[in-house]
């Protein structure tokens, strides 16, 4: 547990999830508001927010490439599983994407609850 904030691995973790169901119908702004949850939730400071956003968005990435492998082999058989993996690599690729998205997100949220804290204590 941090000081001033909550666990870290829950927040990344609850980040994740949100990322997770968000991104497939928002994908520039899935990735930023599960790294602003994550970020608000966790520890306070823009660094440790962006940190939570990268491991989020990253985490992301993989379980998207995944799920194509897995998809592609039960739909199509073999073929699908060269076709799967195919789009598991441009996904792992695109796992940057989802990683500086995330960390952007996640450095918006952990300042933004670094600020609130420090207001908290200067109006009491």
């Amino acid at each position: 547990m941090a000081k001033d904030g909550g666990s870290y691995w829950v927040s990344a973790l609850v980040g994740l999830i949100f990322m997770l169901f968000v991104s497939p119908f928002f994908p520039v702004a899935g990735p930023i508001a599960g790294g602003i949850v994550g970020g608000y939730l966790g520890p306070p400071g823009a660094v440790r927010g962006a940190l939570g956003g990268l491991l989020d968005g990253l985490v992301v990435a993989a379980i998207f490439s995944v799920i194509a492998v897995v998809g592609g082999t039960a739909l199509l058989g073999p073929l699908g599983t060269l076709l799967g993996l195919g789009v598991a690599v441009l996904l792992f690729a695109l796992a940057l994407y989802f990683g500086v998205l995330g960390a952007v997100g996640g450095a918006i949220g952990g300042a933004l609850k670094a600020w609130m804290i420090e207001r908290r204590r200067i109006t009491g």
